[in-house]
């Protein structure tokens, strides 16, 4: 454990640092300009131990110190989860962990003293389906955190879920139902969304969305137990977890320790999911007592990140004020032609690099006829300093060597029947024979619909790449219609949008594309009930829950 020594012990040495480290930048800033680059780079930070701290610092070193001992006074105590469920069990339900970089971020904020606010977006199983709030299984969770660190951390947890809901909604409209401020996000969808390929694309576009968010936060995906859509291997989740090891993001899946014993012991189902109305098991949602394991399997992950960072020789914690200060100007190559400079270079970075794994380290190669210094070239692995990344090419893209090539930031516009905002409320700009309506029983699933053909509805909204999308509700039973919808004055181009579906009990909302091809700027979408019906009771009732562009 690294904590700084009081500034009266380190005065002289920090002040020969600063200076040294300014005349550095000084010299660096003056004779090279980086090139922009999409190459790894590599940075060059002043060192923590020399980083002048100012202000509290005696404060500021007891706080940290009580917050990293509470934690240690965990790792160090009964390992609960191991001796609950067995280590071969919590190792089935980690189906990707990955680099942990971002899980240590958020530990390491709450070490500081900061804020951290975690979230949660899903279906009906995190909105807590069939059991208490305080059962749900992110309650649990939130209040885990809570005791992980000391009580003047301020953690604050928002349940996003909204109920049949999946992937395709929340790409666009994740901002609507939590902060863009958060620091770690969970995100529960698998069992609401099919096993698609097009749930690869929507959960690529979610999580671009959020681990592009304000303060760059840790995500979880999260899959709970269920029989109730996809095979026995799961549904949605198959089509997350590929995109999740592209983008280095964690998977704790509940299925994966549980779903062969149960088929070996049928009779554990009803203990473990909640009852339907007839009193059978429903076995979509899992109880209080599934909620309760799905929330340790979650925690449980976290604990060994914490327990393992805490382990580590060189684990320090900067006081708040000073974590920025830890790192400095980017360089990626150095002037072909300028040995100095190269030399002068080459020590800061092994410097730099001196705790690094051999394999993540910079290298040169042998000067070219003609040349006075070789290239440098990047190590070979990960460095640490592009752990938490984005990639800059799609997860179903083809190699595309040009560094140039990135793919665009996602930021999407969301206008739903379930904003609590009145900036992203779905307000019609013109209307004929829709109405907003939720049944009595489940006021958390609002929609705006219409019953008559010919009823029209148009909506005004922005797009920057020109896509436009409708989310809406599909059923089987419910007698859904046909809309018609088209972009401005486009009607010779309308896109059909079926309520109507051939998919057993499954009421869930669904995507549907209007356009992906319109110019930035605003334009109007109309949306039309047809006469056209594929109910075979000749239903025309359509559910219109959001409309959706970027």
């Amino acid at each position: 454990m690294y904590i700084p020594l009081p500034a009266s012990h380190r005065r002289p040495h920090v002040f020969l640092a600063l200076l040294l480290g300014v005349a550095a930048l000084f010299f660096l800033h003056n004779i090279f300009q980086p090139r922009s680059s999409f190459l790894p780079y590599l940075r060059w930070s002043t060192p923590e131990a020399d980083i002048k701290l100012t202000g509290g610092l005696e404060d500021d070193d007891y706080r940290i110190r009580e917050r990293i001992d509470k934690m240690r006074g965990v790792c160090e105590a009964e390992d609960v989860f191991g001796n609950e469920y067995g280590r071969a069990n919590l190792r089935m339900s980690r189906a990707y962990e990955g680099s942990h970089h971002r899980l240590r971020q958020f530990l390491l904020k709450g070490l500081r003293g900061e804020p951290v606010t975690v979230s949660a977006i899903g279906g009906s199983v995190t909105k807590g389906h069939q059991v208490w709030a305080s059962e749900i299984w992110f309650f649990v969770f939130a209040n885990w955190i809570r005791s992980l660190f000391t009580e003047d951390v301020q953690v604050t947890d928002i349940n996003g879920a909204a109920p049949a809901t999946g992937s395709d909604y929340f790409s666009f409209c994740f901002p609507l139902h939590i902060p863009t401020t958060s620091d770690l996000v969970l995100v529960e969808l698998a069992i609401n969304d099919e096993g698609i390929p097009e749930h690869i694309d929507n959960m690529e576009n979610l999580l671009r969305g959020l681990l592009d968010m304000e303060n760059k936060p840790a995500v979880i995906l999260v899959e709970g137990m269920a029989f109730s859509s996809g095979g026995m291997a799961g549904g949605g989740g198959r089509m997350h977890l590929p995109v999740a090891q592209y983008f280095d993001v964690p998977v704790i899946n509940q299925r994966h320790p549980l779903a062969n014993h149960f088929g070996r012991y049928p009779q554990l189902v009803r203990p473990y999911f909640s009852q339907n109305y007839w009193g059978d098991p429903d076995m979509r949602h899992i109880n209080a007592r599934g909620h309760r394991d799905l929330s340790n399997l979650v925690a449980s992950l976290i604990q060994d990140v914490a327990c393992t960072m805490l382990a580590e020789d060189n684990f320090h914690v900067l006081p708040r004020a000073d974590a920025e200060l830890s790192s400095g100007p980017v360089v990626d190559s150095a002037p072909e032609q300028d040995v100095d400079f190269a030399a002068a270079l080459d020590k800061v970075l092994v410097e730099q690099q001196s705790t690094w794994p051999e394999q993540t380290k910079s290298w040169r190669k042998q000067p070219a006829e003609g040349e006075q210094v070789g290239e440098l070239m990047p190590g070979m692995w990960n460095t640490p300093l592009e752990l938490g990344v984005l990639p800059r090419m799609r997860a179903l893209d083809g190699w595309n060597p040009n560094v140039a090539h990135s793919v665009p930031p996602f930021h999407p516009t969301c206008l739903s029947t379930r904003s609590t905002l009145p900036e992203f409320n779905l307000t019609p700009s013109a209307n004929e024979g829709w109405e907003f309506w939720t049944h009595e029983e489940h006021l958390d699933k609002p929609y705006l619909i219409s019953r008559t053909p010919g009823a029209r509805v148009s909506f005004e909204l922005d797009t920057n790449v020109g896509v436009v999308k409708m989310y809406s509700l599909r059923s089987k039973t419910f007698g859904l219609g046909i809309v018609e919808c088209w972009a401005d004055d486009d009607r010779d181009r309308a896109t059909k949008v079926d309520g109507w579906w051939d998919n057993g009990e499954v009421n869930i909302g669904r995507f549907a594309t209007i356009r992906e091809d319109l110019s930035a700027g605003r334009h109007t979408i109309t949306c039309e009930i047809s006469e056209e019906t594929s109910d075979p009771g000749g239903g025309h009732e359509f559910r219109l829950i959001s409309i959706m562009s970027v």
